[in-house]
């Protein structure tokens, strides 16, 4: 029984993912020819995985404008530094990635799916200035942007329906 009720779980996280991508394939010829400034490299398969905790986030470094195929890891094997708005149940998946921002500015985070994004700026959580939808005709399903000052920032990712996910961090132009 347990095991019926975890996968209608994960088919449910999962239904709002693919309705988006029935949508786009009834609608666009083409997907991802025509990305936002910055995102040229969101088709990037840089592989990269989650750090388990922040003791481990050497081996888990995005480059700004770089396009990624994350693996995450299932949420309780994650220890995030603050807790999530929406953390996910625990058939969910969750990461943690660092990365360095040079000037100080507006950066956007872009995602695959509708995960949870939080970039800890300082140790806390900072305010996201604008959220989305990614362009039509693209596979980027969620851009959130944030004002952000020099310096090594934690991307913390949960609620995602699967152990993958496709992530770029992008200097806005």
């Amino acid at each position: 029984m347990r095991r019926l009720v975890v996968l209608g779980l994960a088919m449910a996280l999962a239904m709002p993912a693919w309705a988006q991508q029935q949508e786009l394939a009834a609608t666009c010829t083409t997907t991802d020819v025509a990305l936002p400034a910055g995102l040229n490299d969101w088709n990037g398969k840089a592989g990269i995985n989650t750090a388990p905790g922040v003791e481990h986030l050497a081996h888990a470094r995005l480059t700004i404008g770089k396009g990624y195929e994350a693996g995450l890891l299932n949420t309780p094997k994650v220890a995030l530094p603050v807790q999530p708005k929406k953390p996910g149940g625990s058939v969910a998946y969750a990461g943690l990635f660092s990365f360095t921002v040079e000037t100080e500015g507006a950066y956007t985070v872009a995602l695959g799916t509708a995960a949870w994004i939080d970039v800890l700026q300082d140790g806390k959580s900072a305010e996201p200035t604008s959220f989305g939808h990614g362009p039509a005709c693209t596979t980027i399903r969620k851009m959130v942007d944030f004002q952000l000052k020099p310096g090594t920032h934690l991307l913390q990712v949960s609620a995602n329906a699967a152990p993958t996910l496709k992530l770029m961090v992008a200097k806005k132009r």
